[in-house]
């Protein structure tokens, strides 16, 4: 399910967004900043912004979660759905993904929107956390007649 192509699709610098619902059956979005898959152990750990509120009071261990990666130049899709694990501070690793993440992103941003990247970056957010998942479901998004189809081998 997770093919090298895949992992590094997911793990280079598309858009992340992220979606959950809390316990009174609200949805709610927000971005993510970086992603990095274990494809043995069908996980993620997925950067989201440090202070986001109403994101932290929503996601907490086995609360649900679908992050769908998109690839601004050709809008290649793909959503992952699963069950938090946890929520915890970031390590050097992860900082370092997060440059990255944000070094990719901004550039196919710049490069697609022909846009001033200085103005782009203040997307950023000032610091992130790491949220770990298991991933039950992968989807094709990509916009076409072939959008939402499973990609895990599992019928829906």
């Amino acid at each position: 399910m997770f093919t090298t192509e895949m992992v590094s699709f997911l793990q280079s610098g598309c858009a992340l967004v992220v979606g959950t619902v809390g316990e009174d059956g609200v949805p709610l979005a927000s971005r993510g900043w970086g992603l990095d898959v274990d494809a043995g152990e069908r996980s993620a750990r997925l950067l989201l912004p440090a202070v986001d509120p109403a994101l932290r009071n929503t996601i907490s261990r086995d609360s649900r979660i679908a992050v769908t990666a998109t690839n601004v130049r050709t809008l290649r899709s793909v959503q992952l759905k699963g069950l938090v694990r946890d929520v915890e501070p970031v390590t050097e690793a992860d900082r370092e993904r997060f440059q990255r993440y944000c070094n990719e992103l901004f550039g196919d941003i710049a490069a697609a929107d022909h846009g001033e990247r200085v103005l782009i970056e203040r997307l950023a957010p000032g610091d992130v956390v790491a949220c770990g998942f298991t991933v039950g479901e992968v989807f094709d998004q990509t916009p076409g007649p072939a959008a939402g189809t499973r990609l895990d081998g599992e019928d829906p």
